[in-house]
Formats: C-alpha cells, sequence, structure tokens
C-alpha cells in the first residue's frame, strides 16, 4: 500500500480522493510542500493563489524553498486558469514565472481542472517515482563568468514583496543592488516607486538584527 504524507493545513478534498483509490493518508506538519510520496514533494495552489502570489513577490520564494528541499519539487495549479488569465493584469508576467520557476528552480508545474484531477495526477505520480538515470549525463559547460544581471534580479527578488517587475525596476533606478540595500524608507518610496508598505517591510528586514534559532528541525521524509 502506497503511503502519502499531507501537511495538516490542506484543507482540500484531494486527500479524501486519494483515499478512494487506495492509498494511505498521513497527516504531519510539513515545512514545503502540501503532498510528500515517494521521491516527490507536491505543492498545491488554486489559480487564485497561484496568481496572487505571482504578484505579491511570495511565488519565487516558494519555489525556491521547496526546490532546496526536496530533488523533485512539484506545483500543480488547480482551477480555471483561462479565467484567471483572462482577469490578469499582464498575462506576460504569468508565462514568465512559469519559465523562472520550471528552468531557475527546477520545480514542475502541471495544471488541472479540480481536486479529483489533482489527486488523479498525484495517484500517476506515486506510481512512477523518479529514476536516477543510469546513463553517463551529457555534459553542457556553463560559462564561466556569471551571469550578473540574473544574479542581482533574483537578489532583489530576494526582498519582500518584490517580484520580477519590481526588481528591474529597483535596479533601473538605483543602478546597484547595494544602492538598494542602503536606501531609506523614503528613498525607496520616492525614488524606487514603492508603496510605503512594501518599503518598511524591507527596510525593517535589512535592519533588524539577526536572532539565531534555538533548534533545527530536519524536513519530515517518508520511512517504511
Amino acid at each position: 500500500m502506497v503511503r502519502i504524507i499531507v501537511d495538516e493545513r490542506e484543507r482540500s478534498t484531494v486527500p479524501t480522493h486519494l483515499k478512494m483509490m487506495g492509498f494511505t493518508i498521513e497527516y504531519r506538519m510539513l515545512d514545503e510542500g502540501d503532498f510528500l510520496i515517494d521521491g516527490y514533494a507536491v505543492e498545491r495552489k488554486s489559480t487564485r493563489d497561484f496568481f496572487s502570489s505571482l504578484y505579491s513577490g511570495r511565488l519565487f520564494d516558494q519555489a525556491y524553498r521547496l526546490a532546496q528541499s526536496y530533488n523533485f519539487p512539484v506545483m500543480i495549479v488547480e482551477g480555471d486558469l483561462y479565467s484567471m488569465l483572462e482577469e490578469a493584469r499582464n498575462p506576460k508576467v504569468f508565462w514568465g514565472a512559469l519559465i523562472s520557476i520550471s528552468f531557475k528552480y527546477g520545480v514542475r508545474i502541471f495544471f488541472t481542472r479540480n481536486p479529483e484531477e489533482s489527486a488523479q495526477l498525484i495517484c500517476v505520480l506515486a506510481k512512477h517515482p523518479p529514476k536516477l538515470q543510469s546513463k553517463p549525463p551529457i555534459i553542457v559547460r556553463k560559462p564561466r563568468g556569471p551571469i550578473i544581471r540574473e544574479g542581482q534580479e533574483a537578489l532583489i527578488q530576494g526582498l519582500p514583496g518584490i517580484g520580477p517587475r519590481l526588481a528591474e525596476q529597483l535596479l533601473r533606478r538605483f543602478k546597484t543592488p547595494r544602492r538598494i540595500f542602503m536606501a531609506t524608507e523614503a528613498e525607496l518610496c520616492f525614488s524606487g516607486g514603492l508603496g510605503r508598505s512594501k518599503a518598511a517591510k524591507i527596510t525593517s528586514l535589512l535592519d533588524t538584527e539577526y536572532m539565531k534559532m534555538e533548534a533545527k528541525y530536519n524536513q519530515l521524509k517518508l520511512t517504511s
């Protein structure tokens, strides 16, 4: 019997559908992801949540943390995608996000219409665990020098509420990441074009003294 670990905060009917398919469901508190299957970590998002986290910048932080925690991260976007694209302020931002999540972070993205289809997709994943490549990999040499522009954009996107568009805007106006980090709240608003709330969150993050965690929690892994 295949066992699937589900995050305790998952409130969809996907686990119910999985039980009906014969899977054993175990609820635990997960640091990242909503479902753990042997070899895969699955993050499930509604289309509305996907677009909301995209515009707030949270999406890229979640994709980064998911990719850092698991070897085979998967994201399921569930709902009426076409309706959300029609309502989107700029559909190109959506396609750009898919490219970044897929190629920069290595997260596999799938689209489903409802919880039942999401459960069916998870079912297929569970029956086809990832396999290590048996053939020698083709070696593709990367450029020796770092791609500075992409590194700068990724660095600024790590700030709260900053997505690709705002990161590019800040870099264009302040010229270097260092000037952004040294900017005051007022400068971020007037020179950077940010709202007062975003500027306050950024300066608070940069100015707050670091507090080391007393205990370290390891990500749960499937055990037999």
